[in-house]
């Protein structure tokens, strides 16, 4: 070993103990810890004994979870699917050269700047039903004859309802600008005389886009839909700030649900198991990207 390698660890051991520090030893602890039961209200008295997967069974039989668990999904795909195919059109557009173009940009990168617990705050206030401007301006058009209760309404059509589309339309909102920065950098990369050959073919804008951008972007596409699945089934700011999972738990989303029961109810046991379930869907995605990368480097 050489010195030059003997440097680079040194330069990744600190960002490698944090991570094993903060990420892989609780990670671990917490699937033991689904492999026992550990009521906080009674541990002291009963002690925490191993039930192998006696949580696991527990909360798959709580009808709660597995509508949360539902939910997760639901939140998840289509809030990757509105996401991706509108920073898809944006990146387009703010890829062309244009009069007012940075002001776009500005007005498509602005929620970057609002962390999510502080916009949840501000659509708490634009969503409430009493204050709304949103309301206003809907009954002001003669659109709607009452005011949408967004986050009250406990009204559903299968698993979709008022308060969840309005969250989905929060959190589409707050992911666009890392999105677009994503496929702006894919778009950038390709090269422009794929266009011009398409131009001489006689290539429509569908076709173009067909048969160049989304092949071109593919392997950026890939990464970003990984990250955004892992990151949609871990997802927890929003969800928990502007509803708490409610009403009637039909926002509820699998990390609202887990510190619910870890830290409300004191199920540190049956907050654990549900950890596992999310390790188990983002290590679902992760498997699926690994596949999908090492068949590409096959071609």
């Amino acid at each position: 070993m050489n010195g030059k390698n003997i440097f680079c660890y040194v330069m990744v051991a600190p960002a490698l103990l944090t991570t094993l520090l903060l990420g892989v030893y609780p990670m671990i602890s917490s699937m033991l810890m689904s492999f026992r039961s550990f009521d906080l209200l009674n541990v002291a008295n009963e002690g925490s004994h191993w039930v192998g997967l006696d949580n696991y069974r527990d909360i798959m039989s709580d009808e709660r979870f597995t509508q949360t668990v539902t939910q997760t999904v639901v939140f998840t795909i289509v809030a990757i699917a509105i996401v991706v195919s509108m920073s898809l059109f944006l990146a387009q557009i703010i890829n062309r050269e244009f009069k007012g173009r940075a002001v776009l940009r500005t007005l498509i990168f602005t929620p970057w700047f609002a962390p999510p617990v502080v916009a949840s705050a501000i659509w708490i206030w634009l969503l409430n039903a009493n204050v709304s401007p949103i309301n206003h301006l809907l009954l002001d058009a003669g659109i709607i004859e009452r005011k949408i209760r967004f986050l009250t309404d406990s009204d559903t059509w299968g698993p979709f309802s008022i308060p969840m589309l309005s969250i989905i339309a929060v959190r589409v909102w707050n992911g666009i600008p890392l999105v677009v920065v994503f496929l702006l950098a894919g778009l950038q990369s390709i090269p422009k005389s794929l266009y011009e050959a398409a131009d001489m073919d006689g290539a429509g804008a569908f076709a173009k886009f067909w048969h160049i951008t989304l092949p071109m972007l593919r392997p950026v596409l890939l990464v970003l839909l990984a990250l955004l699945f892992m990151g949609g089934f871990g997802h927890f700011e929003m969800n928990y700030v502007m509803t708490g999972g409610g009403p009637r738990n039909l926002t509820n989303v699998l990390a609202v649900w887990t510190y619910q029961e870890g830290f409300q109810l004191l199920r540190f046991d049956r907050a654990a198991a549900a950890g596992g379930v999310i390790l188990i869907m983002t290590s679902i995605v992760a498997a699926f990207y690994i596949w999908a990368q090492s068949k590409d480097q096959q071609k």
